[in-house]
């Protein structure tokens, strides 16, 4: 049983490698603000009852970065890596379009992010800023599992999300999510550290 559950746990890293250039590329995008001009937030600064849609931090350069990093690296598990990925694979990478596969990846963990971004605003809480109180362990889990929430959806024109999958994706990135906004914040990617 336990090596069925680290057998999977590779797997959905695997599967969600792609994510790992996109944030590379996002940090280093982030750190010396390139591509100012897709800088541009998703809302287009639209308000709802005066307060901001998404906030100046959900941008068009950001959804671009991630859809582009996310193709990168499964082009990579595609051309470079193919079927020495063995069991690891729970995609066949030799027939899928690395564009589509990449985009749903990517495009999907940002899509994830706007809904949590809707409520903070709503309620007054600073782009990368938590809150206190009953929910601050809700909006903590939700901040670091956003991207699943609709990346799986997406991805499951691909590979079907089983509960022990699914479970595990959390896991990893409840881990992992913490790490990576850490390193940001320490280099300067990032405004918060978390």
């Amino acid at each position: 049983m336990l090596r069925e559950w680290g057998g999977s746990t590779l797997q959905v890293i695997y599967l969600f490698a792609p994510m790992i250039p996109a944030l590379l590329a996002s940090g280093v995008v982030l750190r010396f603000d390139l591509f100012r001009a897709l800088r541009r937030p998703i809302d287009g600064g639209a308000t709802i009852r005066g307060r901001r849609v998404f906030g100046d931090s959900k941008t068009w350069r950001g959804v671009i970065v991630a859809i582009a990093g996310c193709i990168f690296g499964a082009a990579v598990q595609k051309y470079f890596v193919g079927d020495r990925a063995g069991a690891l694979a729970l995609v066949d990478y030799g027939g899928i379009n690395v564009f589509v596969f990449g985009a749903a990846m990517g495009g999907g963990a940002m899509l994830g992010e706007l809904p949590n971004s809707l409520v903070k605003r709503r309620l007054a809480i600073p782009p990368g800023g938590t809150t206190r109180g009953p929910f601050a362990a809700l909006f903590y889990v939700w901040d670091q599992v956003d991207l699943l929430t609709t990346a799986w959806p997406l991805l499951r024109f691909w590979v079907r999300p089983t509960p022990r999958l699914v479970v595990l994706s959390v896991v990893v990135t409840m881990t992992i999510h913490p790490i990576s906004s850490l390193i940001g914040f320490l280099l300067g990617a990032r405004k918060s550290a978390r």
